[in-house]
């Protein structure tokens, strides 16, 4: 031990020694040049201005110049790595990040970011107008990039009229490499062009959108996914869903569909996609309709169901959004899915609150591991509560290892039962907290990690909080919604906060929702507890009464410092306060409004919304109204006057995206 303590000092001392002597062998700055960079420390001033209210600071420009020549100056390291580790590190990068930065810079770099190795995955989507036009015009057209461009996201969303310029841009573009196409919020003309265009190869496909479309031209879209031949997994997400029938197609399938997530009309509909996906291993199921056909399913139509069911199907997610479906219907399906291993089944209905019937429709699932469910009910009849939860607690779900968790919230007369970890990201919670039902619930028995996929928080603020409560805890909230309130006393708004500060981490809030009416003291102690908050949604009127119609000037200032995103609803901007609207928020970069069409000041008001918010990147305006012919052509030819401007009108919406 003594020989080895004693080696280990000699080896230390060796590498001292040598570090020593590399030292020694640099070269040392001259001594006058450490004194230039003294004294130009030193002489560094600053003028203040003499008028000390403005409290600005301005200092005296000072010259850097960097000499190649000169020893002093330490060359950058990201040359000396070799091309394998660069080309990982680039491989991180998007592609505008890659090209602005790094194309053209040397021979060297050129050659890495052409490497065939390295895919691109280009996402123009919630960027820019001058980055989206970069894109199209210096990386798109090169060709080592169409014959690497491994996925492509173009959206309408804050990007207003993307994918018409994209479209407009690029009508022959032909891209070889392309696997993956994403678009949200294009209409059908648009979605079919580049559908058609550029899936001939691709596996992966999502379609998002909240437009109106017509429900022929939806089971059209839905019979070329069924039809493609390469596409392995897709999600289509149209408003309304997808009324998905036996008419949809009347020829065999031949596709390789394996991972699906779609919205449907009806219930029904799920028969007729089964049978048309035999190859589906993961499939998530939305539901958007309240009514359905009021057909019986007898057994006959099940058995024949039988004949054509995927047997690789393992994995189904069934979301009853406002779905009434009979849980004898679903019974029924399940009945016949008998390879699932992953269940998971959210609904409003009451009838589904039933712990002993789930019991007996998931024992006939041999293969079955894993169930997650998010049961909601609101209570307007006699109910035994302690039964239902009772339900839950029976040595089927415990010999399962499956956790439920039955809240009654009160104030809300609303009845949810979940397992346990909640497999949702949106939870809805009352200031006034939840009477467990659970026996074994105290608050503290929960993991850790209950609620970690929990990004939304939905909180009604009447009542009061109370310590007695078991407190949920929602480490990775990032969007705050707060609703169902009035206008509170200091003692409200003081258990708001608490309840807020000992539930979720505020520091990780960027979004805020108000759908209530808070006090400005509140709300300034809100945002100063959440500083990263930087979008915000509230009616026109509320805004004004907590900012005390602008008279509030620290939480003026601080909205001023704080917020990029805002959303406002409920109210007209006029043009008596636009000049104060404009001064409060000159740093937003995305807002959406309501305005009057018909009222005299709306081009003025516009006009002084795009010339004064320099920041801006986007507007939305909610326009009410009777929208006409006239003024569409009207406004359009008004706002094309200016290049900055890309303009379009989308349902009762003028968007405008701005260079």
């Amino acid at each position: 031990m003594i020989l080895f303590i004693f080696g280990l000092c000699i080896c230390t001392l060796i590498i001292i020694g040598w570090k020593l002597f590399l030292s020694s062998q640099s070269i040392e700055q001259p001594p006058q040049a450490i004194s230039d960079i003294i004294e130009q420390s030193e002489n560094a001033s600053f003028a203040v201005d003499d008028t000390i209210q403005n409290d600005e600071l301005q200092t005296s420009p000072i010259n850097i110049i960097c000499d190649a020549q000169d020893n002093s100056v330490v060359p950058s390291v990201l040359e000396h790595l070799p091309d394998e580790i660069l080309l990982d590190i680039i491989s991180y990068l998007k592609p505008y990040d890659i090209y602005h930065s790094l194309h053209d810079l040397n021979n060297r770099f050129n050659s890495i970011i052409s490497d065939f190795q390295l895919s691109l995955n280009m996402d123009i989507s919630h960027i820019s107008k001058n980055e989206f036009d970069y894109c199209l015009s210096s990386v798109l057209p090169l060709p080592s990039v169409l014959l690497r461009l491994h996925s492509l996201h173009i959206s309408n969303d804050e990007t207003y009229g993307a994918i018409a310029l994209f479209i407009r841009q690029y009508p022959c573009l032909h891209i070889p490499s392309l696997r993956s196409l994403s678009l949200t919020d294009a209409t059908m003309s648009q979605i079919k062009f580049l559908f058609l265009r550029l899936s001939t190869q691709i596996e992966h496909v999502s379609i998002v959108t909240n437009r109106t479309i017509d429900m022929n031209e939806k089971r059209l879209l839905c019979q070329l996914i069924l039809k493609h031949k390469t596409l392995r997994s897709c999600r289509l997400s149209l408003c309304d869903g997808v009324d998905c029938d036996e008419t949809i197609l009347n020829n065999s399938i031949n596709n390789q569909l394996e991972n699906i997530v779609i919205d449907l009309s009806y219930f029904q509909n799920i028969l007729t996609l089964l049978s048309y996906i035999p190859n589906v291993k993961r499939l998530t199921i939305n539901i958007n309709q309240q009514k359905y056909y009021n057909q019986d399913y007898d057994a006959a139509a099940f058995d024949i169901f039988r004949l054509s069911i995927p047997t690789q199907l393992t994995y189904f997610n069934l979301n009853l959004r406002f779905s009434n479906v009979e849980f004898e219907h679903i019974e029924q399906l399940l009945n016949c899915l008998v390879n699932l291993k992953h269940l998971c089944c959210s609904s409003f209905r009451v009838e589904l609150v039933d712990g002993y019937r789930w019991a007996q429709v998931l024992e006939r699932l041999p293969l079955l591991r894993r169930f997650e469910c998010v049961m909601t009910t609101y209570i307007y009849h006699s109910l035994d509560l302690n039964l239902i939860s009772q339900s839950f607690q029976t040595l089927f779900w415990k010999e399962n290892n499956w956790s439920v968790v039955c809240d009654y919230f009160q104030h809300l007369s609303r009845l949810i039962i979940y397992t346990i970890p909640f497999y949702k990201n949106l939870f809805t919670s009352t200031l006034n907290g939840s009477q467990s039902l659970n026996d074994c619930d105290d608050g503290n028995t929960l993991p850790c990690n209950a609620y970690d996929r929990v990004t939304h928080l939905k909180v009604s603020v009447q009542g009061l909080h109370s310590d007695n409560i078991p407190v949920r805890k929602f480490r990775f909230v990032t969007s705050l919604s707060l609703c169902d309130g009035e206008s509170y006393s200091d003692h409200s708004n003081s258990s708001l906060l608490s309840y807020l500060t000992s539930t979720i981490d505020l520091t990780k809030i960027r979004h805020l929702k108000l759908n209530s009416l808070l006090s400005g003291h509140t709300l300034f102690s809100l945002l100063c507890k959440a500083p990263n908050i930087d979008g915000l949604s509230s009616s026109y009127h509320n805004l004004l009464q907590m900012i005390n119609d602008f008279g509030d000037v620290w939480l003026c200032w601080l909205l001023n410092m704080m917020i990029k995103r805002l959303t406002l609803s409920y109210g007209r901007l006029t043009l008596s306060i636009v000049d104060q609207f404009i001064e409060l928020f000159s740093n937003i970069e995305h807002l959406s409004l309501c305005m009057n069409m018909d009222d005299v000041d709306f081009q003025e008001i516009l006009l002084k919304l795009l010339q004064n918010l320099t920041h801006l990147s986007s507007i939305r305006i909610s326009l009410a109204g009777k929208l006409t012919d006239h003024f569409q052509s009207q406004t359009v030819t008004w706002l094309s006057n200016n290049p900055e401007l890309h303009s379009e009108f989308n349902d009762n919406f003028l968007d405008i995206w701005i260079t």
